[in-house]
């Protein structure tokens, strides 16, 4: 059994019902829609999902989360997603755009966002209090692979400090995310793009500064959401709207929590990550608003991401928003919900 939080700070229907939680979990266990949850990869950038696994969230709306598994990329989660491997996927939302000619067993849809931005930072060697894009001019900085999300956020940030990122900066994209930070530390390496815990790492350190926040300089935009086909989700209904409404309450209850209440909450989901370290990372992404406070997915961020992706050659053109998002879930999982 999951760990409980009665804190107060949802009403007092929440919380008297998360303190049940643990003696009707054997009853609701019997009863509970079982439901195959995959992960693009596993990160406290989606801390809100393992609070809402550590609270019991799942259990009372009668999912029993089976997982999560994760498969570690893009194209394995969908994989997994259309081939009938797993149910739900925690992806990011451009996802749905690419599966559009497929049919409806196989073509995703997204329902409830889970990330507000994007959860890169920019590592400097040196301190730079007052850094600006413009910054990287004539600069080295090391990032993921060519036409991976943050790399195409990175590039859109720099053509609007008026620069060219094919030429003002030295790009270096590194096909394989753990091999960032190591080449990172090359001599002839200014700086960074990755994601927590590793910028965290190096600043402690004392190898790296932390300069900026890509997700702050570029704006909210949906960045991971939850997908599933839109066979399952017709077939499904209650399901994606008990999972929808379990997620809305993770995100309130990460809202109004300290970083040292979360950290302690979802440890066990990271045993080999410092519980220090936990705290550093959710304060960071705290700052800079990673989490939103509802999953409802807007059609104005949607459309920037569907953008980006558009700019960076990655899709052909942009889908309109009733394609790769039904908002039906998260609109009464919003209204539902309260604090």
């Amino acid at each position: 059994m999951r760990l409980m939080s009665g804190k107060p700070g949802f009403g007092k229907g929440w919380v008297f019902a998360a303190a049940c939680a643990g003696l009707l979990a054997s009853a609701a266990s019997a009863s509970a829609q079982e439901v195959r949850l995959n992960e693009v990869l596993r990160s406290l950038f989606y801390t809100p999902q393992y609070v809402a696994l550590r609270i019991g969230a799942f259990d009372q709306e009668g999912i029993k989360i089976a997982g999560p598994k994760t498969t570690w990329g893009a194209q394995a989660t969908v994989t997994e997603i259309v081939s009938g491997n797993s149910d739900i996927a925690l992806i990011g939302p451009e996802a749905a755009a690419m599966t559009q000619q497929a049919g409806p067993d196989r073509r995703l849809v997204n329902f409830a966002g889970l990330t507000n931005a994007d959860g890169s930072f920019i590592l400097s060697k040196t301190p730079m209090p007052d850094f600006k894009i413009a910054d990287l001019k004539g600069k080295t900085i090391v990032t993921s692979g060519k036409g991976s999300t943050p790399v195409l956020a990175l590039e859109q940030l720099i053509r609007k400090a008026g620069l060219d990122p094919s030429k003002d900066v030295n790009v270096r994209n590194i096909p394989v995310s753990a091999n960032v930070l190591p080449s990172y530390l090359e001599p002839n390496t200014q700086f960074g793009q990755s994601f927590e815990p590793g910028i965290t790492q190096m600043v402690s350190e004392g190898k790296g500064h932390r300069v900026a926040s890509i997700g702050a300089l570029l704006g909210p935009m949906p960045y991971t959401a939850y997908a599933t086909t839109v066979t399952y989700m017709e077939k499904n209904p209650k399901v994606v709207q008990g999972f929808s409404n379990a997620i809305q309450k993770a995100l309130i209850w990460t809202d109004t929590h300290t970083p040292q209440e979360i950290a302690k909450l979802i440890a066990p989901e990271f045993k080999n990550v410092p519980e220090e370290t936990i705290i550093t990372v959710i304060t960071e992404y705290k700052k800079v608003k990673i989490w939103p406070t509802t999953v409802v997915i807007s059609p104005e961020g949607m459309k920037q991401m569907l953008d980006l992706l558009t700019e960076g050659g990655i899709l052909k053109q942009s889908v309109p928003f009733e394609r790769v998002v039904n908002p039906e879930f998260a609109r009464k999982a919003e209204q539902s919900v309260k604090r």
